[in-house]
């Protein structure tokens, strides 16, 4: 095979590589995003109740103030905003860490110049997904 197509296909493996993790951890981030922001919020509301149930002093002043405050994180959705960004950024990142091994074979594969590290990269990247194979289909390897 000549080296320019083991290059392509090194490329090619990379690439492929990368964008399988990159949609991995989309999805997650995805997922993620709803669900930290509905646990942010429930436990911001919570918090806000009990702060509007109970009083210091019987002022009628305070018990409105803090009435009007909760009724006011009740209603906003501008910190929703930013914590389904956080949400999505965590899900996001922890899937990526979970494949760091398989993301840095594809980026060496996908982006080195140096034909030997390439090509070290998308030789790694197969027998890493070669050995993820054993284990799925035919559980070598596999703890019971």
């Amino acid at each position: 095979m000549s080296s320019g197509v083991l290059n392509i296909l090194t490329k090619a493996t990379g690439a492929v590589g990368a964008g399988l993790i990159l949609y991995d951890a989309h999805n997650a981030g995805k997922i993620k995003a709803p669900m930290y922001e509905k646990n942010h919020k429930a436990e911001q509301l919570s918090e806000r109740y009990l702060d509007d149930m109970k009083l210091d002093s019987p002022s009628v002043v305070k018990a409105k103030a803090k009435h009007h405050i909760f009724k006011f994180f009740v209603d906003e959705n501008i910190s929703e905003f930013f914590t389904t960004i956080n949400g999505y950024c965590k899900g996001f990142g922890s899937m990526l860490v979970n494949n760091i091994i398989p993301f840095v074979f594809s980026l060496g594969a996908l982006l080195s110049r140096n034909g030997f590290i390439s090509k070290f990269c998308g030789a790694g990247l197969l027998a890493y997904g070669g050995m993820f194979l054993a284990q799925e289909m035919f559980g070598i390897g596999k703890s019971k």
